[in-house]
């Protein structure tokens, strides 16, 4: 574990050399999280403060918060720094460390994910506090399964995104990548919409996906809302995801060793 704690640390010391994009990565996404707010408080003075499903307009800001805080922790783009690396070549470097192409990546994404981690928990903390009466407190009491499933949503994520990076060996450009798996975890984890106010038919073909464990999931559980299974299911479906994204890592970069020719001296 030591070479996959030191990619951390590189990780986290890239990160914040460059102080200026390191401060503004971790403060613009709050744009996106009081342009949220605004639009969900205009949609309930619209309804005249009716709740929509099982969300009021205090569970709902809640939620928002909550969203923010889980679908921020892995701003940065995986696709894009391979990409990079690929077209200059440096990318022979992860060939030659003593340490899969997996873990590198996920120790690349751990590093980023603490820095902004830090930052999110914080920030959401402090606005429980201070605007406790217009919030949905969550149960502390289901803090400890909110960790677990957490977590396990995090793995599922960044499984996902290690899984996506590679197809940056069989094209010229990441961009296309990177939107399409940004388009979908949005939408379907529940980041944009609870996924609780889906239509029947779409919530049924979302939890068919691995999207919805990464952030739906874990905010129920936190704010004690209505599961579409009971906890321990949830957590072995979240399982069989990790598994299953490992499973075709490793059979991607099978085929990227296979029809990868380094050059060059």
């Amino acid at each position: 574990m030591r070479p996959f704690f030191k990619l951390m640390s590189i990780t986290m010391q890239q990160r914040m050399y460059y102080r200026f994009g390191f401060l503004s990565s971790l403060t613009t996404p709050l744009i996106l999280l009081t342009g949220q707010l605004l639009l969900w408080n205009s949609i309930y003075g619209l309804r005249e403060g009716q709740a929509l499903g099982t969300y009021n307009r205090a569970t709902m800001f809640s939620y928002i918060l909550l969203a923010f805080m889980i679908n921020n922790l892995l701003t940065w783009s995986s696709e894009n720094t391979l990409s990079r690396e690929i077209r200059s070549g440096s990318v022979i470097a992860r060939r030659m460390r003593p340490v899969s192409f997996l873990k590198q990546t996920l120790a690349e994404m751990c590093g980023n994910l603490l820095l902004q981690g830090t930052v999110n928990i914080t920030l959401i903390a402090l606005a429980f506090v201070v605007f406790w009466r217009f919030l949905t407190l969550p149960s502390l009491m289901n803090l400890p399964l909110f960790i677990i499933s957490l977590l396990l949503g995090i793995l599922v994520r960044m499984t996902l995104v290690s899984w996506f990076s590679l197809l940056c060996f069989f094209t010229t450009g990441h961009l296309g990548i990177t939107w399409t798996r940004t388009a979908l975890t949005e939408f379907f984890s529940g980041a944009l919409v609870p996924v609780a106010l889906f239509p029947s038919w779409l919530q049924a073909f979302t939890y068919w996906t691995p999207f919805p464990f990464m952030l739906q999931a874990p905010i129920a559980v936190f704010l004690n809302q209505p599961l579409p299974m009971p906890f321990w299911q949830m957590a072995a479906m979240q399982l069989f995801w990790i598994l299953v994204f490992i499973l075709l890592h490793h059979l991607l970069y099978g085929r990227v060793r296979r029809n990868t020719t380094l050059a060059g001296g």
